[in-house]
Parts: structure tokens; sequence; C-alpha cells
């Protein structure tokens, strides 16, 4: 017994004293609630915030996440699919989370994590994708386990190689049933330390190709178990069908290339143009800084900076219909914050200005979008707020129809404002009035879904035509048109 004790506290000694981890995780976690604490306060409903809040409609594993569905009776304390809305709580636990992830990418990068250091890590957390994320009430802290359990791994690699592979397989599984949008981190940080290590003669090509086979064959390990036990099979907004012949290069490419046109339509110039400077800071300081031959760093250089683009999203690049919303690119922000700690390590910190530039980018847009939040807020209420007066006046309380709603409420005038310079700010938030919302939100039952088209719509008499919606009727339906 003491042989085994003493053989698991050698192996699972991570190096990490423990007011190291307190401080670091304290400090972090501090900054992210402080940064998001405008979209504490709009307390938006956002999406399927909606029907898990009213309706009781709990996370299910949808899209394979029975990870996220398990521990949703621990968080809201239930033992049943009703959950409640308990934010900004599991917001809070997101922030936690976060925090513990940036001070293990440090720890694993560097050894020793300073406040600068740490503070290079926020654009994880706090990137305008990530941001999509952090708005679900419900599902925030899922996404941002997903984050945790895929850099988790890393504090185990130079530890046993079996215990290595086994953490990775088991810390991917748990990603893949949280967040799948987090799959491209693992590939990330084991394509920055591969070439780390052989640009840098630190230690022998021999280890760094073991290193990289051992984490290749966990990733497929991890995926191929996921497919055979776990999978739930999608095919709605998004599937998840890969097409395993030869066309999977063009989807790949296809999908690949919409995704980096959607971070250029989505991101301000601004944001571009620091992010880019920080590439190029680290292009030109890894080849300066390599102890290899300086024509062959060029090309490592090169390729590494390739293929972290190439890993960036994922596998989503390879489903047949992928999703393309902001929250399936946060990605990047990882991307960002490797490169950023890099950086901020290596340098001198006259160096490390773009990236302390971008991060305080990141925290002042994180207040401009929940302001956005809480005034679309206001916004739609308010269109609300007429709707059902002008519905109430027209239908009889004990006559039932089906509704049919065209078109949205289009932005408040904040959000315009804000979306004039940051254009993702139109693709986070959704201007609808959903037949939920009016119906569980302003209690009226007896507006049932149209499930089918009404293929005589426009013969339907107009009952009303406002400033802000037109309104028909008959004994069956209502159709109400948007303005």
């Amino acid at each position: 017994m003491n042989f085994i004790k003493h053989y698991t506290s050698q192996v699972l000694s991570l190096g990490i004293e423990k007011k190291e981890l307190w401080r670091s995780v304290l400090f972090l976690s501090i900054v992210y609630a402080v940064a998001f604490i405008a979209l504490f306060r709009a307390d938006y409903t956002y999406l399927d915030d909606i029907e898990r809040s009213v309706m009781s409609i709990g996370l299910r594993g949808d899209f394979s996440r029975h990870i996220s569905q398990f521990l949703s009776y621990f968080i809201h304390a239930t033992v049943d699919e009703r959950l409640t809305d308990i934010s900004p709580l599991s917001q809070i636990i997101s922030c936690i989370l976060l925090a513990t992830a940036g001070f293990m990418v440090v720890k694993i990068m560097c050894g020793k994590p300073t406040l600068y250091l740490l503070l290079a890590t926020l654009p994880i957390g706090l990137s305008p994708n990530f941001l999509g994320c952090m708005s679900f009430k419900f599902d925030a802290p899922y996404m941002a386990l997903s984050v945790l359990a895929s850099v988790f791994p890393f504090l185990f690699m130079h530890r046993n190689h079996w215990l290595f592979l086994g953490i990775s397989v088991i810390s991917l599984l748990i990603m893949l049933m949280t967040y799948q949008a987090s799959s491209g981190i693992f590939i990330m940080i084991v394509l920055y330390f591969f070439f780390r290590t052989i640009l840098s003669k630190s230690d022998s090509i021999k280890n760094a190709f073991r290193f990289i086979g051992i984490s290749c064959a966990s990733f497929i390990a991890a995926l191929i178990l996921f497919r055979l036990f776990f999978l739930q099979i999608i095919d709605s907004y998004a599937s998840t069908n890969i097409e395993l012949n030869f066309s999977i290069f063009t989807v790949f490419g296809s999908n690949w290339t919409m995704y980096w046109q959607l971070i250029r339509k989505d991101w301000n110039v601004l944001w571009q143009i620091i992010a880019l400077v920080i590439v190029v800071i680290f292009y030109i300081k890894t080849i300066i800084h390599s102890k290899q031959n300086k024509i062959v760093a060029f090309f490592v250089t090169t390729l590494f900076l390739i293929l972290l683009a190439l890993s960036v999203f994922g596998v989503y690049p390879l489903l047949a219909e992928p999703s393309f919303v902001p929250r399936a690119m946060y990605g990047i922000g990882i991307l960002l914050a490797i490169l950023s700690v890099d950086i901020c390590f290596s340098l001198k910190k006259i160096y490390s200005f773009p990236v302390v530039l971008l991060v305080w980018c990141f925290f002042v847009f994180s207040f401009a979008y929940g302001n956005c939040l809480a005034d679309q807020k206001r916004y739609k209420e308010f269109r609300a707020q007429i709707l059902m007066h002008d519905i109430a006046q027209i239908i009889p309380t004990t006559q039932i129809h089906k509704i049919i709603i065209h078109n949205g409420i289009g932005f408040s005038s904040v959000v315009q404002n804000v979306a004039h310079n940051n254009p993702i700010v139109k693709r986070l938030i959704k201007p609808s009035l959903s037949r939920n919302y009016l119906a569980y939100y302003h209690n009226f039952p007896q507006l049932e879904q149209n499930e089918k088209a009404v293929s005589n719509e426009k013969e339907i008499p107009v009952v009303l035509d406002s400033f802000y919606h037109t309104i028909q009727l008959n004994d069956e339906y209502i159709v109400i048109t948007l303005k």
C-alpha cells in the first residue's frame, strides 16, 4: 500500500502550489466577472434559455452533450430535468472554469504564472465569439468546462506516457460530451509543443514525435469511442454527418474557408489588425529565437502557423452541415491566447503591447455587448407588449388559433450603433419574437404553433395594419407579419 501511495503521489504530482493556483484562479475569475457585469445585469433570456426557464426543459443531452445533462442535476440542485434559472450563478461558475483553464495554459507553457501572463490568456473567454457562450444562462458552464477539459491533459504530458494518454482520452470525451466547438484546442496545444520542441532543440526529435504520436492516438481513440458509444445523430440546423470519402477534403476546405470569412466579416478592423500584428510578432520572434538554421526555422514556423489555422475550428469543418454561429468559432480566441502567452513570456514587455491592446479591446467590447443585450431586451418587451395588446383586442378569449409569425423585430438603436464597428453583434443577438416567447412570457396559451405552411395565407383577411406589424385573422389562423 505504501508503494502504491508513493507511486501515485509521484505520478500525479503536478508541481502546482496551492497558493499559486488559488491566487491565479481568483485573479482571473474577478477579471472575468467584472468584464461580464453588463451581461449579468442585462439578464437577457438567450435563445434556448426561453424553453429551459419557462417550460422546464432540461438539457436532455442534445447534440450528444450527456455530461452537460448529468452535471446540470448538481448545478441546479434537482433530481429531474425541470431546471430553473439560477443565473448569474451558472455564469459565475463559467468564469471560474475559464480562469482555471487560463491558469493551466500559463502553467504548461511557462511554468510560473505571473499576472502579466495570466492577462494574456483572457482572449480564451473574452473573445467576441465566446460571449455567445456566456450569454446562455443554462449552458455556459458546460461550454467553459469543455475548454478546461481540453487543456487539462497537458499537465501530465511530462509524466508517464500511458497516464497522459489515458487522461487525454477521458478529458477529450468530456469535451465531446459538453461542447464540441472546443475540439480544436487540444490539437492546437499539441502542435505548439511539438513545433516548440523542434525549433528549440530542447529535447530529442524522437521524443517530439513520440509526444505527437501519443496525442494523435488519444484524439483518435476519443473520437472512435465517442462515435461508437455516445454520439447522438443530429440532422437539424446542424448535422453530425461526415462523408468518409474523397469529398471530405472539399467539404473541409469549403467549411473552413467559410469560417474564416465569417471571422473577417464579424470582427472589426482594429481587432483584425491587432491579431495580425500578434501573429507577425510571434512569427518573427520564433524564427529569430530558434536554435535551428534560420531557413529551416522559417519553413517550420510557417508550417506550424498553417496547421494552427487549419485546426482552430476543430472537427466542425469536417461536418456536412456544421454550425456557423459565432459561438462555434471561439477557437480563434484560444489560438490568440496561445500566441499571446508565448510572446509575453519570451519577449520584453514593450513587444507585448499588441497583446495588452487586444485584451483591452475585448474587455471593452464585453461591456458594449452586455449593454446591447439590455437594450434589445427593452425593445423586445416593448414590441411584444404592443403585439399582445393588439391580439387581445382582436381574438376572443375562448377562441383557439394557430399562429404564424413572419420576419423579426429588427435591432434596437443601441445595437445598430454598436454594430456599425462591431458587426458580430448582429449575429450574436437574434431580433425575433418567437412563438414560445409570446406564449409563455405573455401568458397566451391559446396561440399554438402552426407546423405547416398555409396555402391560402394571402386570402386571410387583414384585421390590423400598424407601424409595427400586420395581423391577419380567420377562424383557424392568426398570421403576424412583423415590421
